[in-house]
């Protein structure tokens, strides 16, 4: 006979391998399924280049994403630098989220079972949407994974370690991305405050500062041993992202159907929570405790926090995560307020939340939406393995290109080799963000990305454009570049390059498969 300890061991443990094999493996696929290049291999190169010690913001211009470029060079150190290292990354993070969600359900006591059902939501509408590793889904469950803890902290104040967990996990989705962090900071912190006044824990304000001032510290020290001049850090990853977002609010222009139509499974759990604590409140009903309504308010506060981040990038949607967890939000309001039919009420929300998920699913993972792939026929794909073996699995096919993924993949390998054979050290400006990492050269990228609306780099009408041409320059310099190359068949503007430079500086001329600049002068 098996103990009902050593059972509930068993069915912990065959839940946990379940949902843990589904988040890794749902992603695992998907990552294959078509590439959109900026954003597919947005770290791929900038995770080699660290390897090779070329260092993002001392080496090339990056406004976010420093974190996952490094995690990314860990993994293409564990498990060499291929395809198959790059969606490990994305599908193991996955599963450590999905793990975090799980226990959270567990926390709010609903059955393994029911808790799964809810997880295996959460994992195939969380980082499977995009596959390959992404700045913004990074920056998002590092603070997903912060407030849980930072909940975990406040229910158990004799574990102080989970402070320091939470403020390092908020640490690494800055690091990520400034936001949505920057927007929890300004919503949560008077939350935090408030609360731990109320509650005279004195002691928490304590191992909140030294916590906050060790990683402080020992992330100065990591920009001495990198040789990164913390006044570069600042105007790259402080100064221009802090424009960027400027920018966005003084175009910021959204309509309320246009809103609500995109949102509304995030919106409708909040709006019911919102209106029977609401109606309980009048009736002086004190249906839930303060540690019930805390948790709650600070869940609120992460999805209002994703949703302005969400508006203010020029993305496709990614928080459609959060619609497990505001319906097991949703589920525990109504079965609370509703007891007698409780049963019931649960079985609707999951049979509702399946039906949302499979719709999701369609749209973003079969049909590759967020890479905008979903008008592109993904059977015409082929083996990216043509283009080199280290991108083995990837199947191939660009919804930016005009013609069959065969010529293309001809293009593109036909410049390497051209690459391999320049004899001078060169410049090369692409948003084939792979090439780096196949070719025998240095591609001395000057930006991570090139975008022409001011994301990655500043443009010339910005008023930090000086800061990056001198930057530019810099590297031009050190690496004793005298051309500048194009991908003729990528058709990037010019203006990319010759934006920052006197006419007379530079001499244009095309080639079979490039167009190139060379530098005369540097002023």
């Amino acid at each position: 006979m098996i103990s009902e300890k050593k059972k509930t061991i068993i069915i912990k443990f065959f839940f946990l391998a379940t949902v843990s094999a589904y988040a890794f493996f749902i992603n695992y696929y998907y990552a294959d399924l078509g590439v959109f290049p900026i954003d597919t291999f947005l770290h791929y190169d900038s995770g080699y280049r660290i390897l090779k010690n070329e260092i993002p913001i001392r080496d090339f211009w990056v406004v976010s994403g420093f974190m996952v470029d490094f995690i990314q060079a860990l993994f293409f150190k564990i498990f060499g630098v291929n395809w198959l290292s790059y969606k490990i990354h994305s599908s193991l993070f996955n599963l450590i989220i999905s793990i975090f969600i799980l226990q959270f359900f567990l926390n709010l006591n609903f059955s393994y079972f029911k808790s799964s059902i809810y997880t295996i939501c959460f994992a195939t509408l969380a980082y499977t949407i995009s596959g390959t590793p992404f700045v913004d889904l990074h920056a998002s469950f590092f603070l997903l994974i912060s407030t849980l803890t930072l909940i975990l902290a406040l229910y158990n104040p004799e574990k102080k370690f989970f402070w320091f967990i939470s403020i390092l996990m908020f640490c690494f989705s800055f690091l990520s991305k400034q936001v949505p962090s920057a927007y929890a900071l300004i919503l949560q912190a008077p939350i935090i405050i408030s609360y731990l006044y109320f509650k005279k824990a004195n002691s928490n304000y304590k191992i909140i500062t030294l916590s906050s001032l060790f990683i402080v510290i020992i992330f100065l020290l990591i920009l001495k041993f990198l040789h990164i001049d913390f006044k570069t850090f600042y105007l790259e990853y402080i100064k221009y992202p802090r424009e960027i977002g400027a920018g966005r609010f003084d175009f910021f222009n959204i309509s309320f159907n246009s809103f609500f139509n995109k949102y509304k499974f995030i919106i409708l759990p909040i709006l019911i929570c919102i209106f029977i604590q609401i109606k309980n409140f009048f009736k002086k009903k004190n249906t839930r405790n303060s540690s019930h309504n805390l948790k709650y308010l600070l869940i609120l506060t992460l999805t209002i926090s994703l949703i302005i981040h969400q508006l203010m990038t020029k993305n496709q949607i990614f928080i459609y995560f959060l619609i497990p967890l505001l319906f097991s939000i949703l589920d525990k309001t109504l079965c609370f307020e509703f007891k007698k039919n409780k049963k019931y009420i649960s079985i609707i929300l999951i049979f509702l939340l399946i039906s949302i998920t499979l719709k999701y699913h369609l749209r973003f993972n079969e049909n590759r939406k967020f890479h905008e792939l979903e008008n592109v026929e993904l059977i015409n794909s082929i083996e990216a393995e043509k283009i080199h073996f280290s991108l083995k699995e990837n199947l191939w096919i660009n919804p930016t290109f005009k013609g069959p993924p065969s010529d293309e993949i001809f293009l593109i390998k036909s410049s390497v080799q051209e690459i391999d054979n320049f004899k001078e050290e060169i410049m090369l400006i692409s948003n084939y963000l792979f090439i780096d990492s196949i070719t025998n050269k240095n591609m001395n990228s000057p930006s991570r990305a090139f975008t022409l609306d001011g994301t990655t780099y500043p443009r010339l009408e910005n008023k930090m454009s000086e800061d990056y041409k001198n930057f530019l320059y810099r590297q031009i310099k050190k690496k004793n570049i005298k051309k500048i190359y194009f991908l003729r068949h990528e058709n990037l503007p010019k203006k990319i390059i010759s934006e920052f430079f006197d006419k007379e500086c530079l001499k244009y001329y095309e080639e079979k498969l490039f167009r190139v600049f060379e530098i005369k002068c540097l002023y």
